[in-house]
């Protein structure tokens, strides 16, 4: 498992082959596999695989302009009234690594357009799927058979490292 998690890069482009619904079904069991503050499970999934749909996320959403190649896009979305006190971001973040990881361990690239902590972009991403308004759309993951065959970088800094204080 381990393996996955230095695996696992933000990949932006992809071939058209599809992702398998089996594939999709461990995806998303993955992803509600999360852990939540006080058990909540206050995250959705919403499966896009519709080629206008991407293109208006794609219209929305500056940085989501590789969905346009991708077979497959998720929305996770956090419901604020069954979220623990405030901890909907921490909730939905915890969902969307596991897909990453999830869609890497099943041999798919993907990559996580943040989508909660931006005014413009979350409005318009709750406006295009008519989301209510106790649900907030959190985070968008593209995925896709990967043309890219960049290895992923290394990112240990050991001098990143604090041991019992800051000091």
């Amino acid at each position: 498992m381990v393996d996955i998690l230095l695996e696992r890069k933000s990949v932006r482009k992809y071939t058209n082959e599809d992702v398998e619904k089996k594939d999709l079904n461990y995806i998303l069991h993955a992803a509600m596999s999360a852990p939540t503050a006080r058990n909540t499970r206050c995250y959705s999934f919403i499966a896009i695989k519709d080629k206008e749909i991407h293109r208006k996320i794609a219209a929305v959403h500056h940085a989501a302009q590789m969905i346009l190649q991708a077979p497959l896009a998720i929305l996770v979305v956090g419901d604020k009234n069954v979220a623990f006190e405030e901890y909907l971001p921490q909730d939905c973040s915890a969902a969307t690594q596991n897909i990453l990881l999830a869609a890497t361990a099943r041999g798919y690239g993907s990559v996580w357009c943040g989508v909660y902590s931006n005014k413009k972009i979350s409005e318009a991403v709750e406006k295009l799927f008519n989301l209510p308004e106790n649900i907030k759309a959190f985070s968008i993951v593209v995925i896709g058979k990967s043309t890219d065959s960049n290895p992923p970088k290394n990112r240990w800094q050991p001098e990143k490292i604090k041991y019992e204080t800051w000091e």
